[in-house]
């Protein structure tokens, strides 16, 4: 029987109907004792199919929650009602399977302006989570069927300047924005940098540093109204408590070119590695894990917001299977942009743990839709 919601009705109908639940398995990694953690990424092509990464790594090499592994993703052609067989990425298993021996793991996908595909590889050392190179992109000019060989983000910088992102990528004003941080330990150490390409992903130019410190991590990006770009970042520290209530952000008025002075703004059931969607009718949306300290830690929690910086007081949308659930690794992407007759919604995959042991994941959906202005 369904559990009856955690929240009343904000605007918005989550489904399944009676979160918390356990959403739709996407991927059975349990079946085969594999795992997946880093890597959710999804976008919308503009012939409305649905490409969605994942990571296919060991379910035994750092307890399930390394990168030992590669990407794989999965296709919908009608709208995530149903979804192909997984697609391995050849280069992500080659580099895997090849005697350097590091990872190489798409951790953030878009559609540009054009319609080409870029997906953002990360490169680990080996099955761990520290940073080997710079990352990579590649492109597919059929929606996802083939890609290129690996293109350089930016051919002058190393790993120190510029290693890791989560997702932190968007279109906006037909310019592609990317959020990079630099550094090669697990948890960066680097600077913040906006990648942009006015090109349709031919090239990429760092256009400014953003004023985070450099102990900050888990970064997400996006358009708020009258063109503002905002950026969150997870104030990461290893030498104070973190704060997990109150997350730092930066907006620019010029397109990434300066910024304003760090602010914060407060979520009710904390966050960890927030993920923020665009604007869908007259809300935004922004999700993760409540948190790795906080009261009511390690669940997958979805907040909403009318200017994207004030948010409500959360929703719950999966509570943690186990005490130290090492999940809710996520992101989003609007469904029914490129059509005009359909309604936008919100689909959002995050790992969720199958094992005891609360590091072997599989891959969930949730879908956010009867928005308030769709």
């Amino acid at each position: 029987m369904a559990v009856a919601s955690e929240s009343p009705s904000k605007g918005f109908r989550i489904s399944p109907d009676g979160v918390p639940n356990d959403g739709l398995l996407f991927v059975d990694h349990q079946k085969f004792g594999r795992s997946g953690h880093g890597g959710n990424c999804i976008t919308e092509c503009q012939n409305g199919d649905i490409v969605s990464f994942y990571s296919n790594v060991s379910g035994e090499i750092q307890a399930g929650h390394g990168a030992a592994g590669w990407s794989e993703y999965r296709r919908s052609k009608d709208g995530g009602k149903t979804w192909s067989s997984p697609n391995i990425l050849d280069y992500s298993k080659r580099a895997w399977e090849g005697n350097e021996v590091y990872s190489a793991l798409v951790f953030a996908v878009t559609t540009a302006p054009n319609g080409t595909l870029i997906a953002f590889v990360l490169r680990f050392e080996g099955e761990l989570w520290i940073k080997k190179l710079p990352p990579v992109y590649l492109m597919s000019h059929d929606q996802g069927h083939t890609w290129s060989d690996p293109y350089p983000l930016d051919t002058g910088s190393d790993v120190e300047e510029v290693s890791f992102t989560q997702d932190a990528v968007f279109v906006h004003n037909n310019q592609i924005f990317a959020v990079f941080i630099g550094g090669s330990i697990s948890y960066c150490d680097g600077p913040y940098s906006l990648y942009v390409s006015e090109n349709n992903g031919e090239t990429f130019e760092r256009r400014s540093l953003l004023p985070f410190d450099y102990r900050n991590y888990y970064a997400t990006a996006g358009v708020i109204d009258k063109g503002k770009i905002i950026v969150y970042s997870y104030p990461y520290r290893t030498d104070t408590v973190i704060d997990e209530y109150n997350i730092d952000y930066v907006i620019s008025l010029d397109e990434g070119r300066t910024w304003s002075e760090v602010q914060t703004t407060r979520f009710a059931r904390a966050i960890r590695n927030p993920q923020l969607s665009s604007k869908i009718g007259s809300l935004y949306f922004l999700h993760g894990r409540s948190g790795n300290m906080s009261r009511d830690s390690r669940n997958l929690v979805l907040y909403s917001s009318s200017d994207g910086i004030h948010w409500d007081d959360g929703t719950i949308l999966h509570r943690k299977s186990f005490a130290n659930a090492y999940d809710a690794y996520s992101a989003n992407e609007v469904i029914g942009k490129y059509d005009q007759t359909v309604p936008n919604r919100l689909l959002i995959q995050s790992s969720i743990a199958y094992d005891t042991d609360s590091r072997k994941v599989n891959e969930h959906h949730w879908w956010v839709e009867e928005i308030d202005g769709t």
